[in-house]
C-alpha cells in the first residue's frame, strides 16, 4: 500500500492553506499534515463503541446536577458527539451549574483544554418566547472519537461533589 493520497482540494482553500503555509515559512505539505495530527486521534481511539459506552456515564452525570435535565443527545456519522439540556434558570443554583460547567468545558486549563464546547442555544426569541421556555446548552465534543465517560469523569473531579453542590453554593 502507498503512503501517497491524491487530494483534491477547492481553489479557495487551497489558496488559504497556501496562505497559511507561507506565513508559517513552512511547506504545504508540512502544514497540511500538521493540521491533521491535530485533529486526527491515534488508530487506537478509533472506536465507536467507546463513544456509544460512554455517553450515558455523561448523561446521567448531567441528570444529577440540580435543575439540569438532558433533553437529547446524539453520537454523529463522523464520531463527534452532543448533548442538549435544559436548566431550570429559576433553581437557585442554575448559575452556578452554569458557571461551573462553562469552565470546565470551556476553559479548564490554557495548555490542555478539554476538546468540548458548552454553550447556550435558542430559537427566535421573537417567535417563542424568553428564556424559561426556550433558552437550553449544548455540549459538544470538539473532536472527533472523545470518549463522553472520559468527559464525565473529569466532570466529576472538578465540580463539587452532587451530594455537596448545594451547600457549597449556599456560601457564595
Amino acid at each position: 500500500m502507498s503512503d501517497k493520497i491524491e487530494l483534491h482540494i477547492p481553489s479557495k482553500i487551497k489558496k488559504a492553506l497556501l496562505k497559511e503555509a507561507a506565513d508559517a515559512n513552512i511547506s504545504l505539505n508540512a502544514h497540511i499534515l500538521k493540521k491533521l495530527e491535530r485533529t486526527t486521534p491515534p488508530i487506537e481511539h478509533i472506536d465507536l463503541d467507546v463513544l456509544q459506552n460512554g455517553l450515558p456515564y455523561l448523561i446521567k452525570y448531567l441528570e444529577q446536577l440540580p435543575g439540569v435535565h438532558v433533553m437529547s443527545s446524539k453520537i454523529t456519522n463522523d464520531a463527534y458527539w452532543w448533548i442538549k439540556i435544559t436548566i431550570d434558570i429559576k433553581n437557585e443554583f442554575a448559575w452556578n451549574v452554569i458557571q461551573e460547567l462553562a469552565f470546565v468545558l470551556n476553559y479548564v486549563s490554557i495548555s490542555e483544554p478539554l476538546p468540548t464546547v458548552f454553550k447556550p442555544v435558542s430559537p427566535p426569541p421573537y417567535l417563542n418566547g424568553g428564556p424559561s421556555d426556550f433558552l437550553s446548552w449544548a455540549i459538544e465534543s470538539t473532536y472527533n472519537y472523545i470518549d463522553p465517560k472520559w468527559i464525565q469523569e473529569t466532570l466529576e473531579n472538578r465540580l463539587p461533589k452532587i451530594e455537596e453542590m448545594k451547600s457549597s453554593w449556599s456560601d457564595s
